[in-house]
């Protein structure tokens, strides 16, 4: 049985939009409400009758900063390539989905590495997060997400304000870049943020971990300063992009975390530090921290 998608809906009072309109594969969602400067805007999000609306309607919600990079296939689409798309693509729409930026009680965060044979992003470090399903609202479609990959299972509870709040929006396309390849996937990724209650440290959230092999085959908690290097990783001001060498970005640096090894199980180790350090390649991609990711981790940074 087909999941139903839940698409993005844009609706711009200040064009005289009377109503939420689906959003098109080739239409920039930034672009649709205007940018207040280095590709980003505000909005509020808000599901409706399974639909993701977007709006700058602010009597519907408070806004939330929405954000893309320079280098968007969408942004720099051009007439011969957007006529060359597949049909089936050009119809898709836009999809939805979230990410939940996981801070433990001992405030560290939770990446998670993509299995290497996804279709979209294989071998690239997220949050936990995926679809959202027919009426679930942004909290349960990222702790369900979360406990399918992760093997967590928590309750909004848990949480410090017993609630995961919606912290930011990323316009997502993959590829990441033209260069790579014509765009065959179109989000709008809702980054949730919570924190956990005291007794729920990282450590202790690593014994129920039970990874989902064709989801995720790694992860490790980061703590502030890890993650503020890997945000200092900007594809933005970067001078060279690609897969870096480890002696390029810091040789013999790991981070603790658990990975599916060849046997397909479950073990405790030492994962390399320097893919993490790297930014998205101009011709092929490669593993990193998706730039989206950054955005959302730079977010965080400036609330804890």
């Amino acid at each position: 049985m087909t999941a139903t998608r839940i698409l993005v809906n844009l609706q711009n009072v200040n064009k005289n939009e009377d109503r939420p309109n689906p959003a098109s594969f080739t239409q920039s969602v930034i672009e649709h409400f205007g940018t207040t400067g280095d590709n980003v805007t505000e909005v509020n999000a808000d599901l409706q009758d399974n639909k993701l609306v977007l709006s700058n309607d602010w009597t519907k919600g408070q806004p939330v900063k929405l954000k893309r990079p320079s280098f968007c296939p969408i942004t720099n689409l051009t007439s011969p390539i957007r006529d060359d798309l597949p049909a089936d693509t050009k119809s898709r729409g836009i999809d939805s989905g979230v990410a939940l930026i996981l801070e433990s009680a001992d405030g560290k965060v939770l990446l998670t590495r993509r299995a290497k044979t996804l279709r979209t992003f294989p071998g690239v470090w997220v949050p936990p997060g995926g679809h959202l399903e027919e009426n679930e609202t942004f909290a349960m479609a990222g702790l369900r997400e979360c406990h399918e990959e992760t093997g967590l299972k928590m309750s909004p509870q848990q949480f410090v304000s017993e609630d995961l709040k919606v912290l930011a929006l990323w316009e997502s396309v993959y590829p990441t870049k033209l260069t790579i390849g014509p765009p065959k996937r179109h989000h709008i990724v809702v980054y949730l943020y919570g924190k956990l209650k005291p007794g729920f440290d990282a450590n202790t959230m690593n014994k129920q971990l039970q990874l989902e092999p064709l989801e995720t085959d790694a992860c490790a908690w980061l703590d502030r300063d890890l993650v503020k290097r890997i945000t200092e990783a900007d594809e933005e001001k970067a001078t060279e992009h690609g897969y870096k060498t480890e002696e390029s970005v810091g040789k013999g640096e790991y981070v603790r975390g658990h990975i599916i090894d060849e046997n397909n199980r479950q073990v405790e180790g030492n994962i390399p530090l320097w893919p993490l350090l790297t930014v998205s390649g101009a011709v092929s991609d490669h593993e990193r921290v998706s730039t989206g990711t950054k955005f959302a981790l730079e977010e965080w940074l400036q609330r804890v």
